[in-house]
């Protein structure tokens, strides 16, 4: 039987003044829309939390789906219904097109690429094939709804840092010498993945959201190595999951998480480090940083290197 043929579609587009914004929404839902957006325009907040602003003052996008077929004077009446509202700005735009179908489970795949980071990593997305170079370290990655693909800047700051601070697995096997690792808000597992795959003995990894334990699983086993570290949904504190080990003695700690949220676990983070280890923490815009920076010391810490990439920060501290 053949497959069935995918419904057509038509947005209706209109950028109109903000304070029209439910106005035009509610005539196109009226006008027999199937789905109807508001998109303000934004400015990205330089909070910790990543928050943004809505724009008042500039354009606003309503966005309506209606099925096809859509004729044309079906599509004169929409346009009649919002230029006859009462509107308290101008209609700066109006347009009608046929939507493309897409396949949206497949197509955020064609802007994750290949990249590579630091001396040997490379991040590879799990549908490609990819013959590494001698010395070089892949990590086969399917983010899926995680956080972590390897393109933002933090998990790229966090990758070139655990590469620099974490040594090759030893030759002879012999895993309990190698350094042990834990990564606070795992995401996708690229953290851990990459830790465990560049030397560490002993990986843990925690994330709040259970739902992102699950994928961090699956690119695990992707990469070979899901029976070498040990997911669970938790934190630091209250929330750490495991009652057959304590939050300690970890040569590596890894936290691309936040500015808040480190200066909230800022001194569960310093417990967690071994004396004389290591803490890679991202997630953080530049001008949070001398933020971080004092929470850290103030936990005991000393910040040994600082980097950066874009408008985003890592910093390496040690344990005393």
């Amino acid at each position: 039987m053949p497959a069935p043929t995918p419904p057509r579609w038509f947005e209706v587009t209109a950028r109109i003044d903000a304070r029209d914004a439910d106005l035009v929404a509610d005539a196109l839902t009226i006008a027999g829309a199937q789905g109807v957006v508001i998109e303000p325009a934004i400015h990205i907040s330089d909070s910790a939390d990543f928050a943004y602003d809505e724009l008042a003052d500039e354009p606003w996008t309503v966005r309506a789906t209606f099925l096809a077929p859509f004729e044309d004077e079906e599509q004169a009446v929409v346009r009649a219904a919002i230029e006859s509202l009462p509107l308290q700005g101008e209609v700066i735009a109006l347009s009608v097109a046929e939507a493309e179908p897409v396949d949206w489970a497949e197509e955020w795949k064609k802007f994750y690429r290949r990249q590579r980071i630091g001396e040997r990593l490379v991040i590879v997305p799990s549908w490609e094939e990819y013959q590494p170079a001698e010395g070089e370290v892949t990590v086969l990655l399917d983010p899926g709804a995680a956080f972590g693909t390897g393109e933002h800047e933090t998990t790229r700051l966090c990758l070139a840092a655990l590469e620099a601070n974490l040594p090759p697995l030893p030759t002879d096997g012999a895993s309990s010498a190698s350094p042990r690792v834990l990564d606070v808000g795992a995401g996708s597992g690229i953290l851990a993945i990459a830790a465990r795959l560049l030397g560490a003995g002993e990986v843990h990894a925690v994330d709040i959201d259970a739902d992102t334990v699950a994928v961090a699983r699956k690119n695990a086993e992707t990469n070979g190595v899901a029976d070498q570290i040990d997911f669970a949904a938790g934190s630091l504190g209250g929330n750490w999951p495991w009652t057959d080990r304590a939050p300690e003695g970890y040569d590596l700690v890894l936290a691309n998480i936040s500015s808040t949220v480190i200066g909230y676990l800022a001194s569960e983070l310093a417990a967690a480090v071994r004396p004389g280890g290591r803490l890679i923490a991202s997630g953080f815009i530049l001008r949070d940083a001398d933020e971080v920076r004092d929470q850290l010391l103030a936990a005991g810490l000393a910040v040994t290197d600082y980097r950066t990439e874009g408008n985003w920060g890592c910093i390496v501290a040690a344990a005393g």
